[in-house]
C-alpha cells in the first residue's frame, strides 16, 4: 500500500510545484484531483505504527531496534540530502549551513512556522524528523499499549482518530498561546503526528489478536478514496492535512492486514505492487528532488512538454533514482550497519 500513497504524494508535488508545463488552468483542475495529497503522510504514520508493532521481536532490545531503524532510514536521507545540496548548488541557491545541520540532524520539524527548515535541502525529509521521534519513543510505547486489553486497545484507537479529527477546531486558540501556525501545529510538529503512529500500533494488536471489528477492504478502501476525490475538497482547509481521512485510513490499514491473514482477496499482494511498495520508502525521497531539477533543466534550455507527458517522464525517472537508491544505498545501508549485530547475536536478528 505504500506504493499508492507515495504515487498520491508524487502527483501532488508535482502538480503543485512543477512551472515548466501545462496552462494555468489545466493544473488547477490537476491540482483539485490531488488536492489531498498531503494526507498520505498521514498515511505513512499509522502504517509505520502498525508495521512496527506487528513486526516487533519478543527479545529485542531497545538499542538493537534504533539501530536497525537508523540503519533503514539514515544512509538513504543522508544520500539525498547530498544530491539536493548539489541541486541548490546547481541551479544558483543559497547553502544555508544552519539548516543544513538541522536537516542532517533531523530536528527540522521542532522548528515553529519556518518553511525554510522544514522543506530545506530535500523537503520531504521533514517527516524524518516525526519518524526519529517515533522510532525513539516506539519500544516504551510499545511495552505500554501490548498490555492493554482489547477494550482499551480499541479506546486508544478511537481516542486518538477522535484527537486528530478534532484538534483542528482548537488551532485559533492554540495558535494565539503558542503564536503556531496552523501548518506548524497539524502538520508538521512530531509531537502531535505521533498521535497517528499510536494508533497504527493499537491496531495493529487489535488485529493481530484477532479481535478488530471493521469493514472489509473493498467497503475501506472505497470510502478511503470517496473522501480523497470528494468531502477533503469542501471541507476547512486545515482538515486536509490528517483529519478528513485517518478514520478511512485506519480502516483500510486494518481491512487489508485482516484480508491478508484470511487469504481474502487483495490488489496489494502482486508480486511487482510488493517490490514498488518496498522502493516506496525511496521513490518517496528521490521525487520531490526529480520534480524540481527536472522543471530547471526544462526552463533552462527551453523545452516545452505537454503536462501529461511531463508528468510521465519524471515518475519514470523517479522510479528508477528510486530503484538505484533502494539496491544501492537503501539494502547495502542495512546490512553493513546491522551486520556486527547480527555476528554478534544472531537469534536477535
Amino acid at each position: 500500500m505504500r506504493w499508492y500513497a507515495a504515487l498520491l504524494v508524487f502527483c501532488y508535488h508535482f502538480f503543485y510545484e512543477e512551472t515548466a508545463s501545462g496552462t494555468a488552468g489545466h493544473l488547477d483542475k490537476l491540482r483539485q484531483v490531488v488536492y489531498d495529497g498531503p494526507s498520505a503522510v498521514s498515511f505513512f504514520f499509522i502504517l509505520s505504527g502498525f508495521v512496527l508493532a506487528w513486526s516487533a521481536r519478543p527479545r529485542d532490545t531497545v538499542t538493537g531496534f534504533w539501530r536497525r531503524r537508523f540503519a533503514r532510514i539514515y544512509p538513504s536521507h543522508l544520500a539525498t540530502f547530498c544530491i539536493a545540496a548539489a541541486m541548490l548548488v546547481w541551479t544558483g541557491k543559497a547553502f544555508a549551513p544552519g539548516l543544513a545541520l538541522g536537516n542532517l540532524g533531523l530536528i527540522q520539524a521542532w522548528v515553529p512556522n519556518r518553511t525554510d527548515w522544514w522543506f530545506g535541502f530535500n523537503g520531504v525529509s521533514w517527516s524524518l524528523s516525526c519518524e526519529a521521534l517515533f522510532y525513539l519513543a516506539f519500544p516504551f510505547i510499545f511495552k505500554a499499549v501490548r498490555r492493554l486489553p482489547a477494550p482499551g486497545l480499541w479506546g486508544t484507537v478511537i481516542a486518538g482518530n477522535a484527537c486528530v479529527v478534532l484538534l483542528p477546531l482548537f488551532t485559533a486558540p492554540l495558535g494565539h498561546a503558542t503564536g503556531w501556525d496552523a501548518k506548524f501545529a497539524l502538520y508538521i510538529l512530531p509531537p502531535v503526528r505521533l498521535i497517528e503512529f499510536v494508533i497504527g500500533i493499537a491496531v495493529a494488536l487489535l488485529v493481530k489478536n484477532g479481535a478488530w471489528r471493521g469493514p472489509g477492504l473493498l467497503a475501506s478502501l472505497s470510502l478511503s478514496l470517496i473522501v480523497i476525490l470528494g468531502p477533503a475538497h469542501v471541507m476547512p482547509y486545515n482538515f486536509h492535512w490528517a483529519a478528513d481521512t485517518v478514520i478511512p485510513f485506519t480502516l483500510t490499514i486494518a481491512a487489508a492486514a485482516r484480508a491478508d491473514i484470511q487469504g481474502e482477496p487483495s490488489p496489494f499482494r502482486n508480486r511487482h505492487i510488493v517490490y514498488l511498495g518496498e522502493i516506496s520508502f525511496a521513490l518517496y525521497l528521490v521525487h520531490e528532488i526529480t520534480i524540481f531539477s527536472t522543471d530547471h533543466f526544462l526552463k533552462t534550455h527551453h523545452f516545452v512538454l505537454p503536462v501529461s507527458l511531463h508528468a510521465v517522464l519524471v515518475l519514470a525517472v523517479s522510479t528508477l533514482a528510486a530503484v538505484l537508491l533502494h539496491e544501492g544505498v537503501e539494502k547495502p545501508g542495512v546490512k553493513l550497519l546491522t551486520r556486527h549485530r547480527r555476528k554478534a547475536s544472531p537469534a536477535s536478528s
